[in-house]
């Protein structure tokens, strides 16, 4: 009749007590009265586990207790019921029991010394011997305390050697010659790595003679001992049917194979050592298998150090290149606002990355006439600000070459459209100052119309109608771009903004909406000072308006703002003396 030993208590080593089997429902637990098998310890819950049998076959099942169940050192999670096998071993807090079946006939006992807690070794019908892999320090322990000096030593000097270097690909050859400097029988060696598609690709093979410098693999062996993340041992490949068909077993005359998989520090596999030899008279053991699989689990840690120490690198390449992407969008970028008698500027930019896609300019064209220009390019991040570089040189080449604002426009999207945006698109507002006539003309490229501020009749309209907006550069190829001028009295003013201002989000996930801004580009408060239209006054209220708004929510997209005003004569700052308002590091929490 099965049964469970008990090999150990708190108390030591126990008489190898034996607990009969003998009803299809036993539960384990402290409570007297309710559990069959009874645990009289604190650390023990009323109801811990349960045992029961379905015909034959015996199951244990975990009680959702406090400490939890163990088979061979694996935890049995709720509601999962495990299958026993001859020899398991089950751990109940600090009680270990046996479960002992007379009526299985193993096919094969293995020595005491390579009987162990922390895995269960079997072997197969096929005669291919199995090792659970472990990432803990049971099996290995176990085994150091019987190898011989020499590979206590070999161990050692494996260890220091794999810690030696965090580069990836000098890594692998390490192990690859590591393996073969202590497996003096294998004739083939492969080092395979697990690629974004799960697969296994042999990143290093080594062959005692070139002769031997094959790449094939078993791929049935390998894909099997990551599947199961067991370690693999087959004295006869020959006859080993795992081993895949046959025919290329006898093609690359291996007699003997072993594979082990590769795991990171989470358990997770990342691939496999194989090696094989043709000698038959040099077959691995048992003794080899175990010694692999501790060398796998030092190289498996050694691998995700390395891993990680690349993953670090390209991390701070990366960062290096942002940087510099960065100062070079920023130069593309005006340092210093118009000097325009009568007249107010502000400008402010802060990207949601490191590197954006919002763009604003000021030209100075002939006649004293200014150009204002603000753009949004499709996209974040690095590809974005290289299109706006491309962006900000098209700009000033088109303004500067062609006298109609309308067909500047239009040169501008051919030329984009030329120089390969391919899926990308720009929307585009494009404000000509005549500060002589004091009017504005415009093209607008499908952004969001200018807002203009009429001071005489406390109104705010857009710059231009919708009819009249055009659709983004690049998009339609010869597209006949429109142009509207309208006047500006003393107290009038304008503002520019990319929708990282309207779609600025708050932690609850509403956005800021154009009925915000319009509130803070025209606010009806009465109480307000007649100049709190000006410029730079309003442009700072929308900025500081979008930040309340965002509450520490991380920015969702790049913002620009861009506004300018008539003054009175004499009352207006020298905005030439005053640098642009740019976030220079990402601290707008928007």
């Amino acid at each position: 009749m099965p049964s469970l030993i008990l090999l150990k208590s708190p108390e030591g080593a126990s008489p190898n007590k034996n607990i009969p089997l003998n009803a299809d429902q036993m539960v384990i637990g402290r409570d007297e009265n309710g559990c069959q098998i009874v645990i009289p310890h604190h650390a023990v819950s009323r109801k811990h586990a349960q045992i029961v049998r379905n015909g034959n076959q015996y199951y244990i099942e975990d009680l959702r207790s406090r400490n939890k169940t163990y088979v061979n050192s694996k935890e049995v999670a709720p509601p999962v019921r495990q299958p026993l096998k001859p020899d398991d071993r089950i751990k109940i807090c600090d009680f270990l029991f046996r479960f002992h079946d007379e009526r299985v006939v193993k096919p094969k006992e293995l020595p005491p010394h390579l009987r162990k807690d922390s895995g269960e070794e079997e072997e197969d019908e096929s005669g291919m011997t199995t090792i659970e892999a472990t990432q803990g320090k049971g099996s290995a322990q176990q085994f150091l305390e019987i190898a011989p000096s020499d590979r206590l030593r070999a161990l050692l000097e494996i260890s220091t050697n794999l810690s030696r270097t965090l580069e990836l690909d000098p890594l692998l050859v390490q192990i690859a010659d590591t393996l073969f400097g202590l497996f003096k029988q294998a004739d083939r060696c492969f080092v395979l790595l697990l690629d974004e598609n799960g697969r296994p690709v042999p990143k290093v093979m080594r062959g005692r003679r070139p002769a031997l410098e094959d790449s094939r693999f078993s791929r049935t062996v390998v894909k099997k001992t990551i599947d199961s993340m067991q370690s693999y041992l087959s004295e006869d490949a020959s006859s080993d049917t795992n081993l895949g068909p046959a025919a290329s077993i006898a093609e690359f005359k291996i007699r003997s194979v072993m594979c082990v998989p590769l795991a990171n520090t989470d358990g997770r596999p990342i691939g496999a050592l194989q090696l094989d030899t043709q000698d038959r008279t040099k077959k691995f053991s048992l003794d080899d298998l175990n010694l692999l699989t501790i060398v796998a689990n030092l190289a498996g840690i050694a691998i995700q150090n390395a891993r990680s120490h690349e993953a670090m690198l390209a991390r701070e390449k990366e960062q290096q290149e942002i940087k510099l992407a960065r100062q070079v969008q920023l130069g593309f970028l005006p340092q210093t606002l118009p000097d325009v008698p009568g007249y107010e500027f502000y400008s402010h930019y802060s990207p949601a990355l490191t590197v954006g896609g919002d763009y604003y300019d000021f030209i100075a064209l002939p006649g004293g006439r200014v150009a204002i220009v603000l753009g949004d390019v499709a996209g974040k991040g690095v590809p974005a600000a290289l299109l706006v570089a491309k962006l900000s040189s098209e700009v000033r080449f088109c303004l500067l070459t062609v006298p109609s604002l309308a067909q500047a426009v239009c040169l501008l999207n051919e030329q984009m459209i030329a120089g390969g945006l391919g899926d990308k698109f720009v929307t585009l507002a494009v404000l000509v100052l005549d500060p002589a006539a004091h009017t504005v003309t415009v093209v607008n490229a499908g952004h969001m119309a200018p807002r203009v501020y009429r001071a005489a009749t406390d109104e705010l309209v857009d710059g231009i109608s919708l009819d009249a907006t055009g659709l983004p550069i690049g998009a339609l190829p010869g597209y006949p771009f429109e142009e509207v001028t309208f006047g500006l009295d003393v107290g009038d003013s304008v503002a520019l903004f990319t929708d990282g201002v309207t779609d600025a989000m708050n932690p609850a996930g509403a956005m800021f909406g154009q009925e915000a801004v319009d509130r803070y580009l025209a606010p009806d408060d009465s109480a307000l000072a007649s100049d709190a239209q000006r410029a730079k006054r309003l442009g700072e209220r929308l900025v500081a308006a979008v930040r309340t708004h965002a509450n520490g929510r991380a920015q969702n997209d790049d913002i620009a703002v861009v506004a300018f005003g008539r003054v009175e004569n004499g009352t207006g700052p020298i905005t030439g003396a005053n640098k642009v308002q740019t976030s220079r590091h990402n601290k707008i929490s928007v």
